[in-house]
C-alpha cells in the first residue's frame, strides 16, 4: 500500500531547481523535471531501498558472490554501500561490473565518492580511512598493541552538525522559554549521543556535547540586548539541569 501511494504521489516525485531567469536578472523561475526525486522527499530513501534491492543486493548475493576467489560482503544503508573484498582481483572486477548493472536500471555511481582502497589490519601502514554513515573508519591500536578497526565521528559531519546547531539555537532563542528550549537542546543532544556513542569515539560525542552548550550558552544571552545570563549563573543552571552524559551506547568488542 505505501509502495502505490509513493508511486502515484506525483508532487512527492517531481523534482524542480529555481533559476535566476534572463541575463542574470533577479526573476526566479521554477521548472520542473520528469526526472530525480526533490532532496529531502520522504519518497527518497524509499525508492533508493526499493532500487538497490533489485539492482544491487540480489545482484551481489546470486551472482558476484558466486564469481569471486575470496570472501565478499557488502554493507549498504538507502544509496550508501561499502564493498569489503579478500582478494584484491574480485575488488577490480567488481569496481568494473558495477557501473554497468547500475546503467540497466538507469542509475549510475558518484565517482567523485566511489574509491577502492586496502583496509587490511595486515597491511596498516598501506591501508587508508574511509567514511560511511557520519563515521571515519580507520585501523587503530588496542592497549595491547593489537591492529583493529575503529571509529570515529567523520569530521565534516561534525562541523555540519555544529553548524546546524548554531542555526537552531540562533532561530529558537526567542520562540520558546528557557526550559522548554533546554529540554529540546537536550533532547538533540541525546539522540546524538546514543548514534555516535560507539566504542573509540568517547573523546569526540565529548566534544560536540561541550561544543553544543557554548553555543547554546552564547545565544540565549542574545535574546535581547542585555545579558540575560552570566556564565557563573549559567554553570548553576547546568548543575541543576545537567546535559546528556557521554557514554558508549554501543561496544564493538
Amino acid at each position: 500500500m505505501n509502495i502505490n501511494y509513493f508511486w502515484h504521489s506525483g508532487n512527492d516525485l517531481k523534482s524542480g531547481k529555481l533559476s535566476s531567469g534572463m541575463g542574470g536578472r533577479f526573476r526566479p523561475e521554477s521548472t520542473v523535471s520528469d526526472e530525480g526525486v526533490p532532496q529531502g522527499s520522504v519518497c527518497s530513501p524509499i525508492l533508493a531501498n526499493i532500487f538497490a534491492h533489485y539492482a544491487l543486493d540480489d545482484w551481489f548475493n546470486m551472482t558476484v558472490k558466486n564469481h569471486c576467489k575470496g570472501n565478499v560482503e557488502i554493507f549498504r544503508y538507502a544509496d550508501d554501500a561499502v564493498i569489503c573484498c579478500e582478494n584484491a582481483k574480485d575488488a577490480e572486477r567488481i569496481r568494473v561490473a558495477l557501473p554497468k548493472r547500475l546503467s540497466k536500471f538507469k542509475l549510475r555511481l558518484n565517482k567523485d565518492k566511489t574509491k577502492t582502497i586496502v583496509f587490511n589490519r595486515f597491511e596498516k601502514e598501506n591501508s587508508k580511512s574511509f567514511d560511511f554513515l557520519g563515521f571515519t573508519f580507520y585501523l587503530g591500536l588496542t592497549k595491547n598493541g593489537m591492529v583493529v578497526p575503529k571509529l570515529k565521528s567523520c569530521g565534516k559531519k561534525l562541523r555540519s552538525k555544529l553548524t546546524k546547531v548554531n542555526l537552531w539555537c540562533k532561530q529558537s532563542r526567542n520562540i520558546y522559554p528557557l526550559p522548554e528550549l533546554w529540554k529540546s537542546f537536550c533532547r538533540k543532544l541525546r539522540g546524538h549521543a546514543q548514534y555516535y556513542g560507539i566504542s573509540f569515539n568517547y573523546k569526540a560525542v565529548q566534544g560536540f556535547i561541550f561544543k553544543s552548550v557554548k553555543i547554546f550558552f552564547k545565544w540565549i544571552n542574545r535574546r535581547s540586548q542585555r545579558k540575560s545570563m552570566t556564565f557563573e549563573k549559567f554553570s548553576l543552571f547546568l548543575l541543576k539541569f545537567p546535559p546528556p552524559k557521554t557514554k558508549i551506547y554501543h561496544r564493538l568488542f
